[in-house]
């Protein structure tokens, strides 16, 4: 199968100039930080799908806030990617290629 053409380093590098202009400071020193609030994204994500993801309604407000917390999560990690100059395109392509080799479930279960 094909890879998809990626065009996220662009997004990358321009989330970047944003939170640099908004004053934030994205850098070695704080990198665990960062991090943490990739998961906490994750866990708001998580939080709005409990209390009312539903597949027949994505327009209710809790489909749409859980949305709204995987943009924050990927915004965040292209910051990450932004600031660490990570050309997050190769990486992703690199660890596609890898996964592409491995056997069906690869030892696990659904």
């Amino acid at each position: 199968m094909k890879q998809p053409e990626l065009k996220m380093s662009g997004y990358c590098k321009y989330v970047t100039y944003w939170r640099e202009r908004k004053g934030f400071i994205t850098k070695e020193e704080n990198m665990l930080e960062k991090l943490m609030l990739v998961v906490t994204e994750i866990a708001e994500a998580a939080e709005a799908w409990r209390v009312g993801w539903d597949f027949s309604n994505p327009a209710l407000p809790e489909a749409q806030h859980f949305k709204e917390e995987i943009a924050d999560t990927f915004i965040r990690l292209m910051d990450i990617c932004g600031s660490l100059g990570i050309d997050i395109e190769v990486e992703i392509g690199e660890k596609m290629a890898e996964n592409e080799n491995r056997p069906y479930l690869h030892g696990k279960r659904a």
